[in-house]
């Protein structure tokens, strides 16, 4: 029974050692990633006793040490892997740390061999770690290496992305914006410049506090009218894709009378509610105090609504000027389903563009586009009932955040009424904002 009972043992010892052996090394992990150095050298000194080949863990141990001063703990480490580790990145690592701690002590006499300043080693080491997974480590030999070399633009862009892989957006944007001011490579800058204005908006979704504003201006060559909508919203983030906040929207124009309507116009205050269901498709109910222009009357709305947007193709935001390709095509989505009880109606909206944008430096471009959208209600008033397609042409300033102008001929076809299908044409500007608070 003994004989039976004694390999089952064995193996339990075994398992269990492991197990022990290997929380050990997750706990000196949990204890680095708080910041708690001599604790966590405590675990991976226990660890290396049990397991005394695992190298990684042993170099983990020794820029411990590093980063606590012990450099002679630290170089019995680094020395350790040099001479027992089959790994060619470790055995580099390791030999080149051993040299930067003899050096440093004052011992040149290194067999001829090239003793590595630490400006050499800190980002040769945020690699090693890089490479390996670790892209906490990496990023803290890369900082390093940026307070001893701040103008390293390579060092920075790699820093930007790892922080951005991280969600730490912050840290990310300001590598970005700081290789975009200062790099002399035009890669460097196109891609710095792009990835700033796109972790913006990025920022903007992710951050406690934030703004959205629209504002679209135009003049309608058939009405003789100027139309204006302008929508804000200042979000607070509940939670992943909830957010709630105070609103305005205020729809206008210079023509429209209680005898005749062109629009509906009316000013809006009130508070909303957004969930995104899906990253392009949000559901908003709003609760508001608004002014009816038109029917001289005030009153509380209700409005929900369901909203989907999206973007297919390559719109380029920033272009440099030794850039391979300085065009771009896309295609541009919305559709959107509400009610609004101001006016007791149901609305349905949607809208396709096809574009093609050409870069004419920096944040500048000139946008040719066609555009097809419509609008029904369920009352089918005539002004709110209509399909129209047009064609159309863009600019935008090098200014990162500046309006769109815009000039585009369109044909207006209504559904219901007596209201006579149009040719008309529209200028004017959109302005779209988004900034975290």
């Amino acid at each position: 029974m003994l004989k039976k009972l004694l390999p089952i043992l064995l193996l339990a010892i075994i398992a269990t050692s492991v197990s022990y052996a290997q929380n050990l090394a997750d706990s000196g992990y949990y204890y680095q990633k708080l910041g708690f150095k001599d604790k966590a050298a405590g675990f991976f000194e226990e660890y290396i006793i049990s397991d005394p080949s695992n190298y990684q863990v042993r170099l983990d141990l020794g820029f411990l040490y590093m980063d606590t001063k012990q450099t002679t703990k630290a170089r019995e480490q680094f020395d350790y892997v040099s001479k027992n580790s089959t790994s060619e990145t470790e055995l580099q690592m390791s030999k080149q740390m051993v040299l930067n701690i003899d050096a440093a002590n004052g011992n040149n006499n290194t067999n001829n061999q090239v003793v590595y300043s630490s400006s050499q080693s800190y980002p040769d080491s945020g690699h090693y770690y890089y490479n390996n997974g670790n892209k906490t480590k990496a990023a803290q030999f890369f900082e390093l290496h940026l307070k001893e070399k701040p103008r390293d633009t390579k060092t920075r862009m790699q820093l930007a992305y790892i922080y951005y892989d991280k969600k730490n957006y912050k840290n990310s944007l300001k590598h970005f914006d700081y290789v975009g001011s200062h790099t002399t490579d035009s890669q460097e800058k196109e891609q710095s410049k792009s990835a700033s204005l796109v972790l913006r908006d990025e920022l903007a979704g992710t951050s406690k506090r934030s703004i959205d504003l629209y504002f679209h201006n135009f003049y309608d060559s058939f009405q003789e009218n100027y139309i204006a909508n302008l929508v804000g919203h200042v979000n607070f983030r509940l939670g992943p894709g909830f957010y709630a906040g105070p609103y305005l929207d205020v729809y206008t124009d210079s023509r429209s009378t209680k005898a005749l309507v062109y629009n509906d116009r009316f000013v809006e205050i009130g508070l909303f509610f957004r969930y995104f269901i899906m990253k392009n498709l949000f559901f908003e109910a709003r609760l508001g105090y608004t002014r009816q222009i038109d029917l001289d009357s005030n009153k509380i709305n209700i409005k929900p609504m369901l909203v989907y947007f999206n973007r297919f193709g390559d719109a380029k935001v920033y272009v440099g000027s030794k850039s391979s390709s300085k065009t771009s095509m896309y295609l541009d989505i919305y559709y959107a389903a509400m009610y609004d009880y101001k006016y007791k109606n149901a609305f349905l909206q949607g809208m396709l563009q096809q574009v093609l944008r050409f870069h004419t430096g920096g944040y500048s471009y000139v946008e040719n586009y066609l555009f097809q959208a419509g609008q029904f209600d369920g009352r089918k008033l005539d002004y709110n009932n209509y399909f129209e397609v047009g064609t159309g042409i863009r600019f935008k300033p090098n200014i990162m955040v500046f309006p769109v102008l815009f000039v585009e001929p369109t044909y207006k076809m209504y559904f219901f009424g007596d209201k006579k299908n149009s040719f008309q044409i529209k200028a004017g500007f959109v302005f779209n904002y988004r900034a975290a608070l």
